[in-house]
């Protein structure tokens, strides 16, 4: 087992990807789909929440054309999630 160093495009990949996730938990804990990390309750702030699913998409619309399949993938997967995780907090908190 060798521990070779990454490509710098490896590095920026992985990089994007964790970008990527934690704008994501960020949005799910704070539509209460998740307890919060640091005080382990479960909050909503669907405004917050909205706000981190609007970095998600611009990230969508600022990186056009220059991510890989998997980065695409990966960035088309978590807003599909938080936009779902948004309509049904939104539904359970009476309507925004």
């Amino acid at each position: 087992m060798t521990n070779t160093p990454l490509a710098p495009d490896e590095i920026q990949s992985a990089l994007f990807a964790r970008m990527v996730m934690q704008l994501t938990s960020t949005a799910m804990v704070l539509m209460g789909r998740m307890p919060n990390p640091i005080t382990g309750k479960t909050e909503t702030d669907l405004d917050g929440a909205s706000l981190f699913i609007e970095q998600l998409e611009m990230l969508e619309l600022k990186t056009k054309g220059n991510l890989t399949g998997e980065e695409m993938h990966l960035l088309k997967q978590n807003l599909v999630a938080v936009r779902m995780g948004y309509v049904e907090a939104v539904g359970k908190a009476g309507g925004k």
